[in-house]
């Protein structure tokens, strides 16, 4: 064994000399370890839960929605689909849709929604994927019934279950004798529950020609929804669409259309590991002033060793070392803290979230990248942290130090 590595070692943890400092050791251990632990966890949840907002909304509207500029809506999707096919390459799946506010009515409850009429074999919803009841079924009975699919947070509000008749209205400006809303019977085929209790309480899915007859489409749609290979990449597709499409087409990123929610995610995001990234720094401190202390008892062990022909590096390198001793265990146990507790919440969800959050239990996403950038920062730090105190042991008088008391 480095006879350096053993006197630190003997300096940090031996049994027969002043147990104050062996318990100044064990706090700033501590100290990195909470740091590290903690600032591990807020990073596992962070990244959780932005990845959950990400693919809940993007299974609810896609990852790029394109609409026209005209009030009427998209005309010719069928064109256009077919031109961003063989344009487009990260294309990953696209379908048209008719989408517009209307009435649902089940026996004496009434209550407003949001159609969407969907094309089965192409459809980008993540809803046929979220079915608890029944099946994701859209395509028409007869000509009198069409099938539905509805929110679970609706069919409990208004006690549907599956099987039952509703009726819809589909409104067009304010209904007056002279402008009456069409009507709709409609089966329900399936229930979905897609953790975004919002959507669910209002967004039902049909097939797409229904949607059009009960609401004057015609041969329009309300626009054109697409998923791309790499989410990350998705305003890069955008800017394509744009120059590929051109006027009346308005192609828009979820990131767009829900700009203010994944703007408080990124805020809540952005500041976290700064302020967590303080317990670390607190951490280094308390390793300078337990070095500190160790030099000042050991004052008179650093005379011995310079007697006996150790160096001015070779004093620095001891006292180095036992910065990194603490410094690295703190780390590992960190680590295995932080990993330790964000696998078992991961697998045996502890906790609750109210439905503000969107989702039942904390989201947990450990991301190795990040685990091992916090690891070799608190190591850098801790390395300069015991850079002064070494150096400063390293420039004792052999003398003056064999003298101390």
């Amino acid at each position: 064994m480095n006879y350096k590595f053993f006197i630190a070692k003997r300096y940090l943890f031996s049994k027969k000399d002043s147990k104050f400092v062996s318990f100044i050791t064990y706090i700033a251990i501590l100290g990195v370890t909470l740091g590290v632990a903690v600032l591990i966890i807020a990073i596992s949840i962070l990244s959780g839960f932005e990845t959950e907002m990400r693919n809940k909304v993007a299974g609810l509207i896609s990852h790029i929605q394109i609409q026209s500029f005209k009030p009427e809506g998209v005309a010719g999707y069928e064109d256009a689909i077919k031109l961003i096919k063989e344009n487009i390459p990260e294309t990953r799946g696209i379908s048209a849709y008719a989408q517009k506010e209307g009435i649902i009515r089940y026996k004496e409850n009434v209550e407003g929604v949001m159609l969407k009429g969907i094309i089965p074999e192409s459809d980008l919803s993540s809803a046929r994927f979220k079915i608890i009841s029944g099946e994701y079924n859209v395509s028409p009975i007869d000509t009198i019934f069409s099938r539905l699919v509805i929110g679970n947070k609706l069919a409990q509000k208004m006690n549907i279950k599956i099987g039952a008749k509703v009726i819809i209205f589909g409104l067009k400006g304010i209904p007056s004798p002279l402008n009456p809303p069409k009507i709709k019977q409609f089966i329900i085929s399936g229930i979905y529950e897609s953790g975004l209790n919002d959507y669910d309480d209002i967004i039902i899915y049909s097939d797409l020609k229904t949607t059009q007859s009960l609401f004057n489409f015609g041969n329009y749609v309300s626009g054109i929804e697409m998923n791309v290979e790499d989410i990350n990449k998705v305003e890069d597709t955008v800017l394509k669409l744009k120059t590929l499409l051109g006027y009346p087409f308005y192609p828009r990123s979820l990131f767009k259309l829900f700009k203010g929610l994944f703007t408080w995610v990124e805020l809540q995001k952005a500041p976290t590991p700064i302020i967590l990234g303080l317990i670390i720094i607190v951490a280094t401190f308390n390793i300078i002033g337990t070095l500190l202390m160790l030099v000042l008892e050991k004052t008179h062990s650093i005379g011995i060793l310079k007697a006996l022909g150790a160096s001015n590096n070779d004093v620095m390198k001891i006292f180095v070392m036992d910065g990194l001793i603490i410094g690295v265990i703190g780390i590992v146990l960190g680590n295995v803290i932080g990993l330790g507790l964000s696998m078992l919440e991961l697998k045996y969800k502890f906790f609750s979230l109210p439905e503000f959050y969107y989702m039942k239990s904390v989201p947990i996403l450990i991301i190795p990248e990040y685990v091992v950038l916090i690891s070799l920062m608190t190591f850098v730090l801790v390395f300069l942290a015991t850079v002064l105190p070494s150096y400063l042991a390293s420039k004792f008088d052999p003398v003056k130090s064999l003298r101390f008391n």
